[in-house]
């Protein structure tokens, strides 16, 4: 019941944010947006031993919302392994970040927010490997308006004490210590009218799940191109 609910978490709060936009006036600024994309997700090991790469499409649904000297954002990765790779992975995070700086062009925030990485891993037995972690972040977004239309962003996510899971053959282990997991995020935006846009950006993430019992270490990292629209609510 727990881990519906976190998994579950950032998908609420989207639906929050969209919910206060619908009740604000015209002039509300949040943005959401969708996407497709491309990408590889990389095993440097894979219980205790050398892993490897595979290709991978995604989806994703975010928003962001500023509000006065708050930025509130949520967002939501899914993908799906290509060439026969029954892959999965799953990367959601909710964050508050306050304006600590502005200055021409700048934007820079600073915050908090709760982060959730869950991958799918299946092997040759034909097992499926799942590992979940969870946990707070700290989190930084930079902001730049380059034009009226045109402005990038760049955000950094750390997760230093995830606390990690490991699910095989219907049993879950949760005696694992609390590890690393790591996100970027670079974005592209420009508004070709007043409610839609065009968005492209970088994501890419990093993750360690420690060794426990007779379990070897898995530590993957993952990066993707992803284009898609937003919505000026």
């Amino acid at each position: 019941m727990r881990k519906r609910i976190v998994r579950g978490l950032p998908v609420l709060i989207l639906c929050c944010l969209l919910l206060i936009a619908y009740s604000q006036s015209a002039s509300a600024e949040l943005l959401a947006g969708v996407q497709l994309g491309y990408g590889q997700t990389q095993y440097a090991k894979f219980l205790g031993e050398n892993g490897e790469s595979h290709t991978e499409w995604s989806s994703s649904l975010w928003a962001r919302y500023p509000y006065e000297d708050l930025l509130f954002t949520a967002s939501y990765q899914g993908s799906l392994g290509l060439q026969g790779f029954s892959s999965s992975r799953h990367l959601a995070h909710a964050g508050l970040s306050y304006l600590f700086l502005e200055e021409d062009i700048l934007k820079v925030y600073g915050g908090l927010g709760y982060n959730l990485v869950s991958a799918g891993i299946p092997t040759d037995d034909d097992k499926k490997h799942t590992f979940t972690g969870h946990g707070f972040t700290g989190q930084a977004v930079l902001d730049i308006a380059i034009t009226d239309e045109l402005w990038t962003s760049a955000t950094v996510i750390a997760a230093p004490w995830a606390k990690w899971s490991h699910n095989v053959a219907e049993t879950t282990h949760h005696n694992i210590d609390s590890s690393s997991a790591f996100a970027y995020k670079l974005e592209l935006f420009y508004d070709f009218s007043e409610e839609f846009g065009a968005h492209l950006s970088l994501l890419g993430s990093t993750y360690k799940v420690p060794a426990y019992d007779d379990v070897g270490e898995t530590r993957s990292s993952s990066v993707s191109i992803n284009l898609g629209v937003t919505k000026h609510f």
